[in-house]
């Protein structure tokens, strides 16, 4: 019989911690008629979109945060430690290594301001492009703040495809020179056979 895991015991204080932001924002704990009671409901398309989209900004703008701090642990924490972190977290190693990537992208300036309101996706394939790619999308104007990740995806597979067409292009070029010279070479060899 496989033996089980340890059971994690959970602090009654870090408990009441965690839970105590949210408990003073039910209905319940709040004083009536004062200002800090939540919007209506969106109903119509138009709030529905302006709820919506000011969530997702949030959203957004909360992976820059999470990106420091996973940034200062993996710095600030002993390799053994920021394993335990990383293990713990709820999102696995693809996602948080994109928020990483997204993070630094932003902070070091790699990419122009305000594309972190495209979200850390977006951004990690943004900041994924070379040096020359980056210059060029952001030229065309890809890289933006409102850019999504299917406009990335397709400069990428545009540019490299037409890269690899080129290459492609000047590897044919190159072997059909390579064919014409070994074929001069024979000939020079022939002449010089019948010289001797």
């Amino acid at each position: 019989m496989a033996k089980r895991p340890p059971l994690k015991l959970f602090d009654a204080d870090e408990i009441k911690r965690s839970i105590a932001p949210l408990a003073q924002r039910l209905p319940s704990n709040r004083a009536s008629g004062h200002g800090d009671a939540l919007p209506p409901e969106p109903t119509t398309p138009d709030e529905y979109v302006e709820t919506i989209d000011r969530l997702w900004e949030e959203a957004q703008k909360s992976f820059l945060a999470i990106g420091r701090y996973l940034d200062e642990a993996q710095k600030k924490l002993s390799a053994e430690q920021f394993a335990q972190v990383i293990e713990r977290l709820r999102f696995g190693k693809v996602v948080r290594s994109q928020i990483m990537t997204a993070y630094r992208a932003v902070t070091s300036g790699l990419l122009p301001p305000g594309v972190e309101a495209a979200g850390y996706s977006v951004v990690y394939h943004a900041a994924t492009l070379s040096d020359t790619e980056r210059a060029q999308a952001v030229a065309e104007g890809v890289i933006r703040p409102d850019m999504r990740r299917t406009e990335i995806v397709a400069f990428k597979r545009r540019i490299r495809t037409n890269a690899a067409q080129r290459d492609n292009d000047r590897r044919a070029m190159l072997e059909a020179e390579k064919q014409r010279l070994l074929a001069r070479v024979a000939d020079i060899d022939r002449e010089l056979s019948a010289l001797t």
